[in-house]
């Protein structure tokens, strides 16, 4: 008798294991990485970033030009000039050029922190509509990475319309 017993349980369990796996799922990708590039309003937040930090580069351009002007005047008057005014230019030289490398890597950082920022408030805005389109067409899974995919699956360009669409009713 139990062995009955075990023997039904486990048709029953072949039975609705085999009825799940007949139900199709329906998945989708969507490649973040060219939404990033590609869409406009992700283009607008790197455009206003470039302006926010376009100080910060004429300054670095500025200091690499001075830099560059005291290194020729160095190499052309080397030989001429006195050992210890050459020694002090150097020095010069030298610790110009560790604060230009330091201001480049603290407006580097600085740059990728806002970019982070920026583009936080952004993904959200996508991962919503992922999940808006998720819904609407019935999806049972979306995401973001993927080894491969299909044509077919690739759900990009919807959520590239529908950011467009959003971007200009914002406006």
């Amino acid at each position: 008798m139990k062995t009955f017993f075990r023997y039904s349980a486990l048709v029953v369990f072949a039975l609705v294991f085999t009825a799940v796996g007949a139900q199709s799922t329906k998945v989708g990708y969507v490649n973040v990485a060219r939404i990033e590039n590609e869409s406009a309003l992700a283009k607008q937040s790197l455009e206003q970033l470039r302006k926010e930090f376009a100080p910060r580069e004429q300054q670095l351009a500025e200091m690499q030009k001075q830099g560059n002007t005291l290194q020729a005047e160095l190499e052309k008057s080397a030989a001429t000039m006195p050992v210890s005014e050459r020694i002090a230019k150097e020095k010069r030289i030298t610790a110009m050029l560790q604060q230009y490398q330091q201001l480049q890597r603290s407006m580097a950082e600085d740059f990728e922190i806002r970019k982070r920022e920026s583009f936080g408030g952004f993904l959200a805005e996508v991962n919503t509509i992922i999940k808006t389109i998720a819904e609407a067409g019935k999806y049972d899974l979306i995401v973001q990475q993927a080894v491969y995919n299909s044509a077919a699956t690739d759900v990009t360009d919807q959520v590239m319309k529908e950011l467009a669409k959003r971007s200009a009713a914002g406006k």
